[in-house]
């Protein structure tokens, strides 16, 4: 065999066997999933055995290998984050794994086995090793190779200078004294090139032998030592609220940082609201809405004008209770009001001072999502003019009324006519007034059952007669008068009373009879939920006396205005589970979330009246706020058009949902959820499964410009002509040229596969902090059960995630 053939057999051989190690160690790399660094498993390949996992190891080789050459320097050191493709894109090494191997050798395999005997395998990846290296004298030892060179030649130096004094040129040597009498010339070169030699020969010797060290040392990943987490901010010594969202490492690269700092979003930053959004399973309430709750609730647990109070909304059942236990924990069990079934608390979502259309259109959606959408607007705009006027009616005639007594007056339309006529007949001229002080009125009657109060005079307010009225009054030692009225404030009765007679009378009654019989089907099917099911009717349809008079014992307290409870800092749960009934929790939900907002909202001229007052912060927490969602551009009660109101009024709000496909398809319309995502300027995403979401996520995490390299291969060959001999094309003279050139790439800094690939507790975070917003990074989250002080790797290598 001739040496030029040997040379092309070694070179393929070896060629096989580095692909052959490259696919093995992919393979048992696969499953690698506890370390940030570690491949990916592809679909093909089956998992393995815990103790089957190893960490994948690059190591430099030894020798050229065809066309791939070891190089040392810290830039082939494998990166944070960096994944078997990254590592087989730049060939500085054969990937390895000290995993089980097969027991069967294959050709290839055996000559690898000779041909890279030289190459050790590192010892699997160990946090005890990384974090206390090798060493102080290993950290020396790169550092003074990294100035191999300076050390090179003060070596030289030295050696040349003591080497020339102990050895000069001999000068009694016969030779040399005899070209130096010939040719001086000739004696000055060997006499210079010898001093020469003295000082590059121990150069080229100790440049070797630092490069030889170089290779040896940087084979092994250089030693880092992990600092611990900063403590953690203490909740008690905070000044102003502000929620630690988790602890931050590599802003875009996954894996651990020796210096992690906490994610913290200050309060100004919290007024604009943070929106969680993950698939099922990847922590969203245990890693965020557990502990971001317990953070903002504990804070100043014991100061009675700045602890928060807030709203709390859920769909599950369980959030209620953490919140309980969060709330006796920080000793604030008696700051806890729940609404439900069986839980001593009345409420009656129409007793409130919500626009009627407000609280009918909100049904009326409801109702239209319920049972099916239709391209059809007339029914939904059918339900809101029903409920809207029948709503108004009661107020007016009564000053109260519940989901069943509208649900009666719908169904018999006989008790609409009867009452505009009754209330003609009343209003027909100036009615008889109660007169109450303001100041008794804004002591004693504004949580009253009736609710026709209006201004008559500078100090007074008035309420058209009612006997029952009267009573209370009188039974609890109000001063109050009884006169005819005076001012025109009792017109405004008689305004709306006229509109409901031109609804009944011109729009209502000339419909056909099939078709009002269509609407108040619609309509009906809902408000039956208040009237059949005795544990609905006595939790949210109370009587006007529940309101009016103390409750008897074992009837249901009846809930306090939402202002007043906010500014007792009491925290309100509705726990209705949807596995109950999934259209009563959701309505219910709304009702109560509106009735939260318009509290809210009312907040805002008396903060800018009274400055100077201490006012507390509010908190609102929906868990799956895709089932309480409302937004729209005909819709008067939008979340959106709250939450870009709130900062001023001081509300926190934190809500999650699964995906922004879960709001697409609760919202009405195409792209209303775009208003309603960008009420929320810190966004957490965790891991997804919705396409849909994972591109816009991306989207929202933004773009950037990357050089990256661009390789072109061309041949040519001059003559070309098939080959008799072959049938292939050749030609007489070919040429092979290649090409490497760099251009701007505009990338997403988080590409939409990143989000679908996050392991639990993982998240991307979007900040904001209230001025600037911060760039998008990776964030590790702290489940409610674990330590808030130990690293999230820590906790992942102890198998606690």
């Amino acid at each position: 065999m001739s040496a030029p053939q040997f040379r092309r057999e070694t070179r393929t051989a070896r060629c096989s066997t580095t692909c052959q190690l490259f696919r093995e160690g992919n393979k048992y790399a696969a499953d690698q999933a506890a370390d940030p660094r570690q491949a990916t498993r592809q679909t093909s390949d089956s998992p393995r055995s815990r103790k089957q996992r190893n960490a994948v190891c690059l190591c430099a080789l030894s020798r050229r290998v065809d066309r791939v050459r070891a190089e040392s320097g810290d830039r082939h050191r494998a990166r944070k984050g960096q994944r078997v493709p990254a590592m087989a894109s730049r060939a500085p090494g054969i990937l390895r794994t000290a995993a089980q191997q097969p027991t069967t050798r294959t050709a290839p395999r055996w000559r690898a086995a000779r041909i890279f005997a030289s190459v050790r395998p590192r010892k699997p990846f160990s946090r005890e090793r990384r974090l206390n290296g090798s060493g102080p004298g290993v950290g020396m030892l790169r550092s003074m190779l990294e100035a191999r060179a300076l050390a090179a030649m003060i070596i030289a130096a030295g050696v040349g200078t003591c080497g020339l004094r102990a050895y000069p040129v001999p000068s009694d040597d016969l030779f040399l004294g005899l070209i130096e009498a010939r040719t001086p010339l000739v004696f000055h070169v060997l006499a210079y090139g010898y001093a020469t030699l003295w000082f590059t020969t121990p150069f080229f010797v100790a440049s070797l032998f630092a490069s030889l060290v170089t290779i040896v040392v940087y084979r092994r990943a250089p030693a880092t030592r992990f600092r611990n987490l900063p403590p953690y901010p203490n909740i008690d010594g905070r000044q102003k609220p502000a929620l630690v969202l988790g602890e931050t490492h590599y802003a875009t690269t996954p894996g651990r940082s020796p210096c992690p700092q906490w994610l913290t979003i200050p309060q100004r930053g919290l007024y604009t609201g943070v929106m969680i959004l993950g698939a099922v399973g990847t922590g969203k309430t245990s890693a965020c809405m557990y502990p971001y709750v317990e953070q903002l609730l504990r804070w100043r647990r014991d100061d009675a004008s700045r602890k928060l109070g807030g709203l709390v909304l859920e769909v599950k059942g369980d959030f209620c209770g953490q919140v309980r236990s969060i709330l006796s924990a920080a000793g604030r069990g008696d700051d806890y009001v729940e609404i439900g079934l069986d839980t001593g608390v009345c409420y009656n979502p129409l007793h409130n001072d919500l626009d009627p259309y407000a609280v009918a259109y909100a049904i009326a959606t409801l109702l239209n999502n319920l049972f099916g959408r239709s391209k059809e607007p007339f029914w939904q705009q059918a339900y809101t003019d029903l409920l809207k006027f029948v709503i108004l009616l009661r107020r007016i005639s009564d000053g109260y009324t519940t989901f069943s007594e509208v649900y009666q007056y719908i169904l018999d339309d006989g008790q609409i006519h009867r009452d505009i006529e009754r209330l003609k007949a009343v209003l027909a001229q100036p009615p008889d007034v109660i007169i109450v002080p303001r100041p008794e009125h804004r002591l004693h009657c504004v949580q009253l059952p009736w609710r026709h109060w209006y201004q008559e005079g500078d100090d007074e307010m008035a309420h058209p007669y009612d006997a029952a009225l009267e009573i209370h009054l009188d039974a609890h030692h109000i001063p109050f008068r009884v006169q005819r009225a005076q001012g025109k404030g009792w017109q405004a009765r008689r305004h709306q009373l006229d509109a409901v007679e031109r609804w009944y009378l011109h729009g209502w009654s000339r419909l056909d009879a099939r078709l009002r019989s269509s609407i108040t089907e619609g309509v009906v099917v809902f408000l039956s939920l208040f009237d059949d099911n005795p544990a609905v009717h006595r939790a949210f349809c109370p009587p006007r006396s529940a309101y009016a008079e103390e409750p008897g014992a074992g009837e249901p307290q009846p809930l306090p205005p939402l202002d007043s409870l906010m500014e007792a800092g009491k925290v309100l749960a509705l726990n209705f589970p949807v596995g109950m009934n999934p259209g009563l929790a959701r309505i219910l939900g709304v009702m109560l979330k509106l009735d939260f907002q318009r509290a809210v909202l009312q907040r805002i001229p008396q903060i800018t009246e009274h400055p100077e007052r201490v006012w507390r912060d509010l908190l609102f927490v929906c868990d799956e706020y895709h089932a309480f969602a409302t937004v729209g551009e005909t819709d008067p009660t939008g979340d959106e058009r709250t939450f870009a109101l709130s900062r001023q009024a001081r509300l926190i709000p934190i809500v999650a949902t699964q995906s922004i496909s879960s709001l697409r398809s609760a919202l009405p319309g195409d792209e209303s959820w775009r208003t309603l995502l960008q009420c929320f300027r810190t966004k957490v995403f965790l891991a997804t499964s919705d396409e849909f979401t994972a591109r816009n996520a991306a989207e929202l995490c933004g773009r950037r410009d990357r050089l990256k390299a661009h390789y072109s291969i061309s041949e040519s060959g001059r003559d070309a002509h098939i080959s008799l001999l072959t049938g292939r094309p050749t030609a007489g003279r070919q040429s092979l040229s290649a090409s490497k050139s760099y251009a701007p790439h505009h990338e997403y800094i988080f590409a939409p596969r990143v989000f679908t690939q996050l392991q639990n507790g993982q998240a991307i975070v979007v900040p904001y902090d209230g001025i600037n917003p911060l760039p998008p990074q990776y964030c590790y989250l702290k489940p409610y059960y674990l330590d808030g002080q130990t690293s999230y790797f820590d906790h992942l290598e102890r198998g606690a995630l």
